[in-house]
């Protein structure tokens, strides 16, 4: 066994569950950031439905003192760049991976898994190129977005 075979094959079984903690990382976040805006959602609209029969309370919200009552801070998500570059990275590890396997599969015996190193390269390379493919056209929207966005 190479020095490469020693480097490529723990970075196969590390790389992998490592892509797979990132996104549930990313999923839960999502999850939180949408549940806080829910609350807030919810709390505003309570807290309107109980002002709404005082009348000082009508006065304040005519006022703008309003602003600091309704505006709850809360963490914003990233940055599209942020987020793109993120995709980028997982797309190239999924590259990086699936090229791993198609270079270990032919040292491998074939009853020892050549053909599972054969399917495990071929997908990690497709779905890797195809979420670079993805990132990409969410980096060129990102942009457009942008540009559309800044007044002319």
């Amino acid at each position: 066994m190479g020095f490469a075979d020693v480097i490529i094959i723990p970075s196969i079984f590390v790389g992998i569950p490592w892509i797979l903690v990132l996104a549930f990382k990313a999923s839960q976040s999502h999850q939180r950031f949408m549940k806080v805006l829910q609350l807030k959602a919810d709390m505003n609209s309570r807290l309107l439905d109980r002002a709404a029969t005082d009348p000082a309370a009508l006065e304040l919200l005519k006022s703008e003192a309003h602003q600091q009552i309704f505006n709850v801070s809360i963490d914003e998500p990233p940055a599209p760049y942020v987020r793109v570059l993120t995709a980028m990275q997982m797309a190239f590890m999924l590259v990086s991976g699936g090229a791993a396997c198609l270079w270990f599969a032919p040292k491998v015996a074939p009853h020892d898994g050549q053909k599972v190193f054969t399917f495990l390269g071929g997908l990690g390379v497709a779905l890797g190129i195809g979420a670079l493919m993805s990132a990409v056209a969410a980096l060129v929207a990102v942009r457009l977005w942008r540009s559309l966005k800044t007044p002319a």
